[in-house]
């Protein structure tokens, strides 16, 4: 049986490319509508959406606005906004920097299911901090990416290290020329194009280093973010992945099959087959999405049911409220007392 899951990215973790595409004046909006993303795309940072078409857009507003260094930029800039106040608190005050890393790495992991970063030791008092992708190193976005997980890496590195800290050695996958503004901000860093693996290099020493004292000015520049979800298993199968990323495109109605397949990157006959060999079909996920989705609303917000029947798709909100009580047995208005009550 397969378990294939789809590629897929919090919100979160995309957000300084397309802020940073607002702040220049770019028609953002029609933009993502035209690659199929969500235009309220800020309304909630942990909510996920396909990577692929996440870098289709990439690559489509870097020609249009011929931005070839955006990616170093977002690294070397916002790499701690980007990461959310809860996730940087866990890596900052973690004991050591290996702690930190390990926890880096998890959090990717979760959080961007297309990237995969892991430790590997160099054999000569270095370690390597790797990021590799599932997209080949050619494809649309994969340069900007590249960029802004590397510098990324080297930001966290610092959280311990200092803010002066550089790795001795970074190498890209990508073929690409190298940036100027990279050899500026990192002159004495050897730079390696076109190689199998990106990665950072780290003296081992530093692995057991504590949390540096100056970056607690880096925590304490942040707003706090208590609606930021807690470290969560990455998605095992399709159908837990599929869930996750319906859930952004509710709002907009009723999410019909061909759009779930567009979404997955796969034909319509192998999502039905997929969600048929784990025992569910199209229709019964949907449901499965629209209630979990409704049921949290219910428990953490004071939404009306007409507010919660928009952002789960429906139209009408009786509509909702049948489709609720067929789920859980009681109306909106019931659970949430009961809820309520539970919790005192």
């Amino acid at each position: 049986m397969e378990r294939q899951t789809i590629p897929i990215s919090k919100v979160r973790t995309i957000l300084g490319f397309i802020d940073l595409m607002i702040e220049i004046g770019a028609p953002v909006e029609t933009w993502l509508e035209l690659h199929r993303l969500p235009v309220n795309i800020h309304e909630d940072p942990n909510a996920f959406v396909p990577t692929k078409n996440f870098w289709d857009f990439l690559a489509f507003a870097i020609r249009k606005e011929d931005i070839k260094n955006l990616g170093f930029r977002l690294g070397q800039d916002r790499t701690y906004e980007m990461l959310g106040q809860q996730a940087l608190s866990r890596m900052a005050t973690a004991p050591t920097l290996l702690a930190c890393i390990q926890e880096f790495a998890r959090l990717m992991n979760c959080d961007y299911t297309a990237m995969k970063v892991w430790l590997t030791d160099a054999g000569d008092e270095t370690v390597h901090l790797h990021t590799d992708k599932i997209f080949p190193a050619g494809s649309p976005g994969f340069f900007q990416t590249e960029w802004l997980a590397l510098i990324g890496m080297v930001q966290v590195v610092r959280l311990f290290a200092g803010r002066r800290w550089q790795p001795n050695e970074v190498a890209l996958q990508s073929k690409d020329e190298l940036l100027p503004l990279a050899c500026g901000f990192y002159p004495d860093v050897r730079f390696r194009i076109g190689q199998r693996g990106s990665y950072i290099a780290i003296s081992k020493k530093l692995l057991s280093l504590g949390p540096h004292a100056e970056m607690i000015e880096v925590m304490g520049g942040l707003d706090p973010d208590p609606d930021q979800s807690s470290p969560r298993d990455p998605p095992v199968d399709f159908p837990e992945s599929l869930n996750l990323l319906l859930k952004s495109y509710l709002r907009d109605g009723y999410p019909s099959v061909d759009l779930a397949a567009e979404l997955a990157g796969i034909s319509t006959r192998t999502l039905q087959r997929r969600l048929s060999e784990r025992g569910l079909s199209y229709s019964r996920l949907v449901d499965r999405t629209r209630f979990e989705l409704a049921s949290k609303l219910l428990k953490s917000s004071d939404a009306s049911s007409l507010e919660i029947a928009v952002e789960t798709g429906y139209k009408d909100p009786s509509n909702f409220a049948r489709a609720f009580r067929r789920l859980a047995g009681c109306s909106p208005r019931e659970y949430r007392r009961r809820h309520a009550e539970g919790l005192r």
